[in-house]
């Protein structure tokens, strides 16, 4: 009898303690996320919600947010409501559950756009402090102009996007990582620009980048990644609908200045007719190449202290990063 006895109080304490601690915890992100109301909003943006609660007690923490509002800088984000789910067991691992529409505006551009989706899942997985796997789908994206009246711009069917730690890059004496990232989009129609019925993928890597995610809001952070000799290489970025295809490629970095600098190659068919009065005529030839006598155009773009040249001609220039 005296041993269950001493069994039930043990079970109790522990039960009491488990119960204290997912109090606190619940307490403390609550506490955090109440502390995002009066950031500046450009160093850490400032996020507000109407309603906020953390449920799921015992195996999870369930914190959902109506009416959301995220600014930075001039940008401002209103979301209908999220979810952000964790479970106890596995803490470095967060789903979230976004619910349309996503309202964006520029004050300083005067841009309004809306985002809608009919659903819209994203999820981020560490391994410590260092980014494991980022992933987003989203189901029907459509992107609308709402400046002065609702304007479509683009549609599309599917919309994925990942970004994944690569383990046998990952530098621990420097603390250094490489990410891939791998971007699809399926089903694009934009009357914008004459697409319909497109599709579109995009192959990237980012070399030397930090491993610690906790320094990723350091100011130096541009910096520390140029020093370390962090590269974005563009593996494959691809597209196509019923009347043309593009696939561009290279390789940037910074120099030590914090000014562009590295190789883009170009190849399209069917795409520079549709450009319109995005370049002048008279400039399309340097961004975009000759035509060959298939009709297709290729260029290269080499990039130098900032400088876009095509061939000897500079094009353009890119400010420094810092």
């Amino acid at each position: 009898m005296k041993k269950i006895v001493a069994l039930g109080i043990v079970v109790f304490v522990l039960v009491a303690g488990y119960s204290a601690a997912w109090l606190w915890a619940a307490g403390q992100a609550t506490s955090y996320v109440e502390s995002l109301r009066t950031a500046d909003g450009i160093a850490i943006p400032r996020i507000t919600c109407a309603r906020f609660s953390i449920t799921g007690f015992p195996f999870r923490f369930d914190a959902s947010c109506s009416n959301a509002m995220i600014e930075s800088g001039d940008v401002s984000v209103g979301i209908e409501s999220f979810k952000a789910t964790v479970e106890v067991y596995r803490p470095t691992h967060m789903l979230v559950f976004v619910q349309s529409p996503v309202q964006v505006q520029d004050a300083f551009t005067g841009s309004r756009s809306r985002v809608d989706f009919t659903s819209l899942q994203a999820s981020a997985r560490l391994e410590g402090w260092r980014i494991a796997r980022i992933s987003l789908i989203a189901e029907g994206p459509t992107l609308t102009d709402t400046v002065l009246e609702d304007r479509p711009v683009a549609s599309a069917t599917r919309l994925e996007a990942h970004v994944i730690d690569e383990p046998a890059k990952h530098d621990a004496a420097q603390g250094l990582a490489t990410l891939a990232q791998f971007v699809k989009l399926d089903g694009l129609d934009a009357p914008l620009w004459n697409i319909g019925a497109g599709s579109a993928t995009f192959e990237g890597e980012i070399t030397n980048l930090p491993d610690d995610v906790r320094t990723y809001v350091d100011a130096d952070l541009v910096r520390r990644w140029q020093a370390a000799g962090g590269r974005y290489t563009i593996s494959a970025f691809k597209g196509s609908d019923n009347s043309g295809a593009f696939d561009v490629s290279g390789t940037l970095g910074l120099d030590g200045t914090g000014r562009a600098e590295g190789q883009l190659k170009l190849h399209s068919s069917g795409v520079v007719e549709r450009l319109g009065p995005l370049f002048p005529p008279e400039y399309k030839g340097w961004i975009v190449g000759t035509p060959a006598a298939d009709g297709s155009y290729s260029q290269t773009l080499n990039i130098a202290a900032g400088v876009v040249f095509s061939g000897m001609m500079p094009t353009g220039v890119i400010p420094p990063l810092f």
